[in-house]
């Protein structure tokens, strides 16, 4: 019996999203119920599977639409049907815009109480400490621990280019990226959901 989804729309071969994925499969192993789909191009109808209570989305979030950009086009909320009772959390740039919730809402046949995103622009190494956080606490903590991820990228995102340049200084090693930026004040409030990746630096070394 399928009660949650991890559904990837990025292309496998991206360095971007290689911690994200390698944790994906992972939570689908050990995580009874959960399933990993690699999205190829099709509509998906779930609208059958009543158990489906939780569906999480990651990849490129569209600027304009509600939409995620993948390597056979673009999933946008008509190709997703769900059962009214799932919950979806949206793990890409921008769709929690109001307008693209709604759109995202009406699209898979939800109540919009019942969508998730983030407005703005999100990093992936983020993305990636939120899965951390739900293989070590389980699935139970999906609400509490999205609303950190949500938090953490609007408080950061004045700072993206600051850290992904000491990202890339230490030779894509998260643990000396820390290094050279954890004295930057911003990064206070959000070193609870942060410290999943000094726990678990493997999952984000490398990444693009």
């Amino acid at each position: 019996m399928t009660t949650g989804l991890l559904l990837a729309c990025s292309a496998p071969e991206e360095k971007q999203f290689a911690g994200l994925r390698r944790l994906m499969l992972r939570l689908a192993a050990e995580s009874r119920g959960l399933v990993h789909w690699d999205w190829r191009g099709q509509p998906l109808d779930f609208r059958r599977r009543r158990s489906l209570a939780l569906v999480l989305v990651s990849g490129h979030g569209s600027r304009e639409q509600a939409a995620f950009r993948g390597p056979r086009g673009a999933l946008t909320p008509e190709m997703l049907r769900l059962p009214r009772r799932a919950r979806l959390y949206l793990l890409g740039c921008h769709q929690g815009r109001s307008e693209l919730r709604k759109a995202w809402a009406a699209g898979t046949g939800l109540a919009e109480r019942r969508v998730r995103g983030h407005d703005g622009e999100t990093e992936s190494a983020f993305s990636t400490c939120l899965l951390l956080h739900l293989l070590e606490a389980g699935l139970s903590g999906m609400d509490h621990w999205f609303s950190a991820w949500q938090r953490c990228n609007a408080g950061l995102e004045g700072h993206f280019a600051l850290l992904r340049a000491a990202y890339a200084d230490s030779g894509g090693d998260a643990l000396r990226a820390w290094e050279k930026v954890r004295g930057l004040p911003a990064l206070a409030p959000h070193r609870d959901f942060l410290s999943a990746a000094l726990r678990h630096p493997e999952y984000l070394a490398g990444l693009a």
